[in-house]
């Protein structure tokens, strides 16, 4: 049986502002270090959190601690498991690199197997996030915050284990079949895989020569998994050795459901299923991007009041939120950060065209799939977002990673969200196009439109309404679907930002009625087109994002979000509440 040792907790922590010194000194990784003076953080966390000096520091930072292990450290299995470090991470074990990582979002672990010592080990990680070691994404459209944001674990394991166990569901005649893959590393002779549910039911299987697992089971009687009935079945798969005995074991709530794309429509357990969904950035003023249990709670039963039945994640989640939406009955599209790649059309020579920008966006598709694909809630893989696929060389990159994300998961549906209709080849690489547009808002604010002036300058009071113009938006789509007939499409990101409590009778630029306003037109218009299948407003909640130029509004924060940065409901809440809560169409 696997022994899970969790080094979550206080860590030793420090900034490295000079890390070519540092590093050229080799001395932060040491267990000798003298770390008298550096500060006790939390760890999941962001740096950023860790005090007022790291607000926004951008940089290298390093974390320390130690743990103890039995006597097992010699013989057992070991693995260090880690849920996501931003961006760039140099792991240390008792002062040895073990590994290197790359990618700010995703689960990776080092194999540390004879490198662990009886008693007291010494763990170090450099950490770095500055925007110019960052690949993807190459554009931030959010905060980078810095750390280690996700849980850190030691896996042990003094004998054969099961590994990359995979689940998935098939229809069959009055009932369901459980697909169970996988397999044993050190297979021991004459072992079973035993399969049960929480009936007590079990189905057996001997395990193969080469330790591969393939077993096939009947699940009668179960109810589908639907956003409006969360269903979950206990599953526990056993490894037995010749005498019965349990020597490894996984365990998970499953739910049953199936999800293809038929005739132009998402079809979820074989019957048409429209998508009501919201985008989804994750940032809290306490915890930044840590993905506290408390906060994905809060998060995720606010978007199921306002009658979301799916979220679009801009990065890969960890298995915690999965399980959340498992269980509350949230559809899940998630994607790698591959976004706001803009070369110009003829640029030859690309990051498109790169080997190492290709394999490092694969490694993170795998490693997104590996933590997301026995979730039921999980049914879109992302390729990609806002990039320029005019480029000649997209094309290649694109239908790569594509390819990469249906060999390692083919039950799930594939997309991609373009900016303002730049498909290129990409509606022919995915099951269903998102376009991603903001008609009806950066139009209006970079138009330069003033408000009238009386004589003496001064502005002139109004409570006119200008009417809300999606003519441009309509048009775009037309030529969308005109050039691409089998296409059927998302509307993945549109709307407006407000300033939190500022309301105009007038719907003014920046306030909660014009916002609201503007996401009821736009649903509306989404309602007009039959082949669109899905709605994902842009965004769930206020967020920092240092993109936005201080202009008296933005203040360096996104404020898109239908609910503030302290998630209390925008109008624009209500108003996607009022579109959603109607009967699916």
């Amino acid at each position: 049986m696997k022994t899970v040792v969790v080094l979550d907790g206080m860590w030793d922590f420090v900034a490295d502002l000079d890390p070519k010194y540092h590093a050229a000194r080799r001395g932060f990784e040491k267990p000798e270090a003298n770390r008298r003076h550096w500060q006790k953080v939390p760890v999941p966390g962001a740096w950023q959190t860790y005090g007022e000096r790291y607000a926004i520091f951008e940089g290298v930072c390093w974390f320390a601690r130690e743990f103890m292990v039995g006597d097992e450290a010699g013989s057992a299995r070991a693995r260090l498991c880690f849920g996501a470090v931003n961006y760039l991470a140099k792991v240390y074990l008792n002062g040895v690199l073990v590994g290197s990582h790359e990618g700010g979002y995703t689960e990776f672990s080092f194999d540390v197997t004879g490198r662990l010592k009886s008693g007291r080990n010494h763990l170090a990680v450099q950490v770095d996030n500055r925007a110019t070691t960052i690949k993807w994404p190459p554009c931030l459209g959010y905060f980078n915050y810095g750390g280690i944001h996700r849980g850190v674990r030691l896996e042990l394991a003094g004998g054969p284990v099961l590994s990359e166990v995979t689940l998935q569901a098939a229809t069959i005649a009055d009932g369901w079949e459980l697909v169970v893959g996988g397999r044993v590393l050190d297979p021991p002779a004459d072992s079973i895989v035993c399969v049960r549910n929480g009936d007590g039911i079990s189905w057996e299987e001997r395990l193969q020569p080469d330790g591969v697992v393939a077993v096939r089971v009947p699940f009668f009687e179960v109810p589908p998994w639907t956003p409006e009935n969360p269903h979950l079945e206990p599953v526990s798969v056993e490894l037995l050795d010749g005498s019965r005995r349990v020597i490894d074991q996984y365990d998970c709530e499953f739910g049953f459901r199936t999800v293809a794309m038929r005739d132009g429509h998402v079809q979820l357990n074989g019957g048409s299923y429209p998508l009501k969904g919201v985008c989804y950035v994750c940032d809290s003023e306490a915890n930044g991007l840590v993905l506290t249990p408390p906060q994905i709670e809060i998060d995720l039963r606010l978007m199921k009041d306002a009658g979301c039945n799916a979220v679009r994640c801009h990065y890969p989640m960890d298995s915690g939120f999965y399980d959340a939406c498992d269980r509350l009955g949230l559809l899940v599209w998630i994607e790698p950060p591959v976004y706001c790649y803009h070369p110009a059309d003829g640029e030859l020579g690309t990051r498109f065209a790169d080997p190492d920008w290709l394999a490092l966006a694969e490694q993170m598709v795998r490693e997104m799939i590996v933590t997301a694909r026995n979730h039921p809630s999980v049914v879109i893989y992302g390729i990609g977002n806002e990039c320029n696929t005019a480029n000649p060389e997209a094309a290649a990159f694109f239908t790569q990673l594509a390819t990469t994300i249906r060999a390692e998961d083919p039950t799930r549906l594939l997309s991609y969200a373009a900016l303002y209709g730049i498909v290129g080849p990409l509606a022919d690489l995915v099951d269903v196009l998102g376009i991603n547009s903001y008609w009806g808002w950066y139009d209006r604010i970079w138009s330069a439109q003033r408000p009238a002036e009386s004589a003496d300058g001064s502005a002139l009071p109004t409570v006119e309404r200008v009417p809300i113009d999606l003519t441009p938006m309509r048009e775009m789509l037309n030529a969308v679907l005109d050039g691409n007939a089998d296409v059927a499409l998302f509307l993945t990101e549109f709307g407006a930002d407000s300033v939190p409590g500022n309301h105009s009778a007038s719907r003014d630029l920046w306030s909660e009625e014009y916002h609201a306003d503007l996401l009821r037109e736009i649903l509306g218009l989404a309602q007009d087109h039959p082949r669109i299948v899905g709605t994902f407003p842009f965004c769930f909640c206020d967020y920092r994002d240092p993109s936005k130029i201080p202009n008296g509004y933005w203040d360096e924060q996104n404020l898109k979000g239908l609910v503030d940065y302290r998630r209390h409901p925008k109008l624009a809440f209500h108003a996607v509440q009022q579109v959603y809560r109607g009967p699916l169409s």
